[in-house]
């Protein structure tokens, strides 16, 4: 991708209309560069919970719900590299320092790559509530791009400023208003149905079917689907 493609790309995320719309943008612009995953999230201080910051993301599920669970955030290499650094950096660096200073965070970085997360960049972003924050994309493979950090760079501050205009677009106060699909997907939530299943029951990817609930999630303030589905059941969205 060279530059003026780069810079078509961004233009597109900067006029995104809607977070579906940009997020899409946004993962067809970095899997040019061989990521198919990303996260754009906060990192904590004392007494933040990490799940808490998270924005957006397109990440494993089982590898979150892991990761959340083992407090991984305090002992990941990348994400202690962002805190310290303005500039986009590859996972294999932080790995390499953390290893040189004596951190115990290989065995975080060898059970991400377990998980499909086998190499990746770090961007760091400032994060409205966080001290700092970052998006992390990573792959399936190495990282082949040649100069991958600057244009990953450029898309990913663009991604994350729109983004943060959008959501706060969505958060009005005059109610929820979840779409349609929305209420569906929650309600088979509800239900104790996985994104599978119910992906199977609607007719749609189970991509979709998470894309639903992270657009659900936004809008009630929910850090967990099931938090998602208590308060839409109170906003009386969908049937409690």
């Amino acid at each position: 991708m060279d530059t003026a493609q780069v810079l078509h790309r961004a233009l597109q995320l900067a006029n995104a209309g809607s977070i579906d719309a940009l997020v899409d943008l946004y993962r067809a612009a970095i899997r040019h560069f061989g990521f198919s995953h990303f996260i754009l999230t906060g990192l904590p201080t004392h007494g933040q919970r990490f799940e808490t910051l998270v924005l957006e993301r397109y990440w494993p599920e089982d590898w979150m719900s892991h990761y959340v669970s083992r407090d991984y955030i305090k002992r990941d290499p990348v994400a202690l590299a962002s805190v310290v650094h303005s500039r986009p950096f590859t996972w294999k660096e932080a790995w390499a320092r953390a290893s040189a200073s004596g951190s115990s965070g290989d065995r975080v970085m060898m059970e991400a790559a377990d998980a499909g997360l086998k190499d990746g960049v770090c961007v760091p972003i400032p994060v409205r509530n966080a001290r700092s924050g970052c998006i992390s994309l990573a792959g399936e493979g190495p990282i082949t791009e040649v100069d991958v950090l600057q244009p990953v760079n450029v898309l990913s501050l663009t991604f994350a400023s729109r983004l943060q205009l959008l959501v706060d677009h969505e958060r009005r106060p005059e109610g929820l208003k979840l779409s349609q699909r929305e209420r569906e997907v929650l309600t088979w939530v509800a239900e104790g149905k996985t994104a599978w299943e119910i992906s199977r029951i609607l007719g749609i990817s189970d991509s979709t079917v998470n894309k639903h609930i992270a657009g659900a999630m936004r809008k009630t303030g929910a850090v967990t689907r099931t938090q998602a589905v208590a308060k839409a059941m109170t906003a009386m969205e969908i049937a409690g």
